[in-house]
């Protein structure tokens, strides 16, 4: 797992997410799944996924780990009681997926990319041909 719910805690309340999960983790841990899924899918064209959400602890990004974290609690957000602070968390999410969506357009990020010769790989390609001649006799 990427991040714990423990981890959590840095972007929302012990007592606020005890309260939003009712003492079910499974519905934080859905939230984060659905986070580096979110992630997973605009970070694959370019960069080695396997290998980013394959590490742990200090070996992360802390940039990516805010990122899952902040989308994470946006979709934990949606089952939250009126306490929490709607607006902080929907510019933080809004703030994820921008720069997610930004890394996908091809803005550098500090992430291992994939490697050219990995026949996994998935890269878009376009083709054309050249403009019909015209004859004249």
């Amino acid at each position: 797992m990427y991040i714990d719910i423990e981890e959590l805690k840095t972007h929302c309340y012990e007592a606020e997410l005890r309260a939003i999960i009712k003492d079910d983790e499974t519905i934080a841990l859905a939230s984060i799944d659905m986070a580096v899924e979110f992630a997973t899918t605009k970070l694959m064209k370019d960069y080695n996924v396997t290998e980013i959400f394959s590490k742990t602890g200090s070996e992360r990004s802390p940039l990516l780990v805010k990122i899952i974290k902040d989308i994470a609690i946006w979709e934990l957000v949606g089952l939250a009681n009126p306490s929490i602070n709607y607006e902080d968390k929907k510019f933080r999410y809004e703030q994820a997926v921008n720069w997610l969506t930004a890394v996908y357009k091809g803005m550098p990020a500090n992430l291992p990319k994939l490697d050219e010769t990995d026949s996994n790989s998935v890269k878009s390609f376009s083709y054309h041909s050249e403009p019909p001649r015209s004859n004249r006799y």
